[in-house]
């Protein structure tokens, strides 16, 4: 069907939004911390998720959105392999561990604000923290409120201004530092560029790294508000995955040279990096002010950015019958039944996880809980996309994963494999998260995913029953 003219032209995605709230999304500074713990190290790691996770994920959700260019994304890509119920877990898995990561991005850039301040018990100061968390859940769910457009400006802003801006600026301090002639804090042994992978503890570090990369699929919920999105889609894709590999290895590599591993705070090492530098010469003691404003505004970018996405893939869940008719009503551009909902229940999972002993136990759990739940959805967008290209070859898809049936084969294996490893992994306790103890840390993870499972299983139940009736 041919548009009416000037209708591409008026839909509010173009190619630097869309690549900048894909960058957004995919890319942040606040996972770096536990990987710079691991020194050169990290660079395998980052890699390892790049190309077995990051890549695979990228063109299989550039080939689905492309050949389904509909509203919803993962909820339409599952529901057209294996039906809506499938189609619903997914987009509910995706959804719920959104809500889980804004208190693990928020956390640490509270934690790092409170550096920046220089109010060193801010850090583990749980009112505070709080207080970051839902506040800003609520400032985000207004500026998404605003439309499409202006999310997306948000978005652009915070991926230029709060991820790329201060991850150059570290990169740049690191090498002053080194040029100055401090000595590094890295162990430059080459031989420590394979970590240990027979020490179970090591794997969870993986589960770090998927929670940097998550959410490459996301703006396929949004495709059909992209200008030719057969050429958009892909593009933005490629060029958002170079500069995110681009960016993050220095920036883990800089945090290792400048803070001993041993001291390096899970939620906060960037400013604690930062602070290294600018410790040492007065002129600079403004810099990490600006520096923990700017990863402030990086979260907020990138909640922004899922916000923007996960409430239309459930208010299409919704209009299927899966929620109630209020969560899937759509207004202009935005879905406003289903963004005030999943901001009241993030608030309460923000509060309620604030509770426990150690901010840092919190960052750590809520990081392996959400990555248990996300690969999971992960597997089924694979499957879906394999599934897919057998069932129905003939789909026009502007792009496809190169190579053929073979080329799509090998993709979705590879981001199967690395997503079973990560899940199985999740269920291992991380080294240095010594404050709870290994039976109550795998207690707390089957606990946490069979709570979250709970909620979409009962309600497909009750949908299947209502249909039947």
């Amino acid at each position: 069907m041919n548009l009416p003219a000037g209708t591409e032209s008026k839909k509010p995605l173009g190619l630097l939004m869309v690549t900048m709230i894909m960058f957004g999304i995919t890319t942040t500074l606040h996972g770096l911390s536990p990987l710079a713990t691991y020194g050169l190290g990290s660079i395998f790691f980052l890699l390892l998720a790049s190309v077995g996770f990051l890549l695979p994920a990228g063109l299989v959700a550039t080939e689905l959105a492309t050949g389904w260019q509909r509203e919803g994304g993962v909820y339409v890509w599952v529901s057209e392999a294996f039906g809506t119920d499938w189609g619903f877990l997914a987009t509910w898995l995706q959804w719920l561990q959104n809500l889980f990561f804004w208190t693990v991005i928020l956390t640490g850039s509270a934690s790092m604000l409170a550096l920046g301040l220089g109010w060193e018990s801010g850090v583990e100061n749980k009112a505070y923290t709080a207080a970051v968390v839902v506040g800003v859940i609520w400032l985000c769910t207004g500026l998404t409120a605003c439309g499409l457009g202006f999310t997306g400006g948000v978005g652009t802003l915070g991926s230029l201004a709060g991820t790329i801006l201060p991850g150059i600026i570290l990169i740049v301090l690191a090498v002053a530092y080194l040029v100055s002639g401090q000595p590094a804090k890295l162990d430059m042994q080459w031989e420590l560029l394979f970590p240990n992978l027979s020490q179970p503890s090591t794997l969870t570090f993986g589960i770090s790294t998927i929670l940097i990369f998550a959410g490459v699929e996301l703006m396929g919920t949004r495709v059909s508000s992209m200008r030719n999105p057969g050429r958009l889609y892909p593009a933005a894709t490629m060029v958002s995955i170079i500069l995110t590999v681009c960016l993050l290895i220095p920036v883990v590599l800089s945090i290792a040279v400048l803070v001993p591993a041993k001291e390096i705070n899970l939620t906060a090492g960037l400013l604690q990096a930062v602070r290294v530098v600018t410790d040492q010469h007065v002129a600079l003691s403004w810099l990490p002010v600006i520096f923990a404003f700017a990863l402030m505004l990086d979260s907020i970018g990138e909640i922004a950015g899922w916000m923007a996405g996960t409430p239309i893939a459930m208010a299409a869940a919704g209009r299927d019958g899966y929620l109630p008719q209020s969560m899937g009503k759509r207004r202009q551009d935005i879905a406003p039944g289903m963004l005030l909902a999943q901001a009241t229940i993030g608030s309460f999972v923000s509060v309620t996880f604030l509770v426990v002993p150690s901010v840092q136990s919190v960052f750590w759990i809520l990081s392996a809980l959400l990555v248990q739940l996300y690969v999971l959805m992960y597997i089924l967008l694979f499957s879906a996309a394999w599934r897919l290209r057998r069932t129905q070859p003939d789909k026009q898809r502007p792009f496809r994963v190169p190579g053929g049936w073979i080329g799509i084969t090998v993709v979705c294996l590879v981001g199967l494999l690395l997503s079973l490893l990560v899940f199985m992994a999740g269920f291992i306790r991380p080294a240095s998260l010594n404050q709870i103890g290994e039976t109550q840390y795998v207690a707390t993870i089957a606990a946490g995913m069979a709570i979250s499972l709970l909620p979409p299983g009962l309600i497909i139940l009750r949908r299947r029953k209502r249909v039947r009736n």
